[in-house]
């Protein structure tokens, strides 16, 4: 016998330890549990929807007027279509801005940021009292009913109200019960995600919809193709409330570097946006490159929410634009939304680019990676053997 015969038993197993989060998980999560993702989730959609709807409300109160003013008006020109159109326009835009907003910003306690929402709400009462203006500018030119402009003050002033009391309770409720975000890096596979995710909105609104349509009874072959514009423009609208639920996403990664300082917000929006160098702290330099990384992919997910939002517009409108009986509204309306839409191109991607370029030049500025940060813990893999030694 031999000593190994004798060797004692060995101990059971010790049961497994719990599972510690690496530090590539707590990067790519935010620091947060599943529940908390999923309850995060939930109030970052009710506040996306709500923006959706405030656009799609206001966009169906546009082209609505704007119907009206046609179908009412008998003299004036297109002179009185155009400032009436313009003059809604305003009544009704001012209220999502004054809205937003006030979402985005707390509940004013400090004289100072009493007296910032009292500039913002003169500033959008101002730009009101101008569309009130043209809509009775183009009312004088015309001689619409007296009720037309009268209606269309007052759905500029309920949009107001609708916009100072839905506004800061729609913010609450987001951010009440939310966790902290911690910012990170957004990887390459969120934005593929987001890309995804805007397209299958497009594909499976249009194609239901191009299903549906296709029963309609058509006059002539020429209707078949104006149905077809109309399937695209519901599907474009669709991916521009995707679009709305990405962006939501990635702003709220650009908010947790700034928090709810504005007066830092614009002191480091200037710095990475203005042409102009502007000297800043250390920590608002670092800051400053991380907002700066964000905002080189939230910019082009902008754009690209108004250019499907725009795009869906222009398709609902080609049908009349392009009849023969087309009216002189849709062709307008569509020469005015092209525009519109290529305006705002080098505006955003111009913007995109200088964040792009400002986080690059400060990259050492930003943390490491999910993966350089499991390399660096040897989370990666164990390394290789030295030659030589057993492995």
């Amino acid at each position: 016998m031999t000593d190994d015969d004798h060797r004692p038993a060995s101990p059971p197993p010790a049961a497994p330890a719990p599972a510690v989060p690496t530090a590539a998980t707590a990067t790519a999560t935010g620091g947060a549990t599943p529940t908390q993702q999923r309850r995060t989730g939930r109030r970052d959609l009710v506040g996306a929807l709500a923006f959706a709807a405030a656009v799609v409300v206001v966009a169906a109160a546009q082209i609505g007027g704007t119907v009206v003013l046609v179908l009412l008006v008998d003299g004036g020109g297109v002179t009185a279509l155009l400032l009436g159109a313009f003059g809604l326009a305003l009544l009704t835009i001012a209220p999502i801005v004054l809205g937003a907003v006030l979402a985005a910003w707390d509940v004013p306690t400090t004289h100072r940021e009493q007296q910032r929402a009292r500039r913002l709400l003169g500033w959008m009462l101002g730009v009101q009292a101008g569309g009130a203006a043209l809509v009775l500018l183009s009312a004088w030119l015309s001689d619409p009913p007296a009720w037309l402009p009268a209606s269309f003050v007052a759905l500029g002033a309920a949009l107001t109200v609708v916009a100072l009391v839905a506004g800061p309770a729609v913010g609450e409720h987001v951010r009440q019960g939310a966790e902290p975000v911690e910012w990170r890096q957004v990887p390459r596979g969120e934005v593929r995600r987001g890309v995804r995710t805007v397209t299958l909105a497009f594909v499976l609104t249009f194609l239901p919809a191009a299903v549906g349509l296709s029963f309609v009874p058509l006059d002539d072959d020429d209707s078949g193709a104006d149905l077809l514009f109309v399937a695209a423009g519901l599907g474009f609208l669709a991916a521009s409330v995707a679009c709305t639920v990405v962006s939501f996403r990635l702003m709220k990664q650009a908010g947790a570097v700034i928090g709810r300082d504005h007066d830092r917000a614009r002191r480091i929006g200037k710095a990475v946006l203005s042409r102009r160098p502007l000297e800043l702290g250390p920590d608002d330099e670092r800051a400053a490159a991380r907002w700066a990384s964000v905002s080189a992919v939230s910019l082009p997910v902008q754009y690209a929410q108004s250019a499907t939002l725009f795009a869906g517009l222009i398709c609902n409108q080609l049908p009349q634009a392009l009849g023969e009986d087309g009216w002189i509204f849709s062709r307008v309306l569509m020469v005015v939304m092209a525009a519109m839409l290529l305006g705002f191109a080098p505006f955003f991607l111009t913007r995109a680019s200088r964040a792009r370029r400002y986080a690059a030049a400060r990259a050492h500025l930003l943390p490491p990676s999910a993966a350089e940060t499991a390399a660096s813990t040897g989370t990666a893999g164990p390394a290789p053997a030295p030659a030589g030694e057993p492995s």
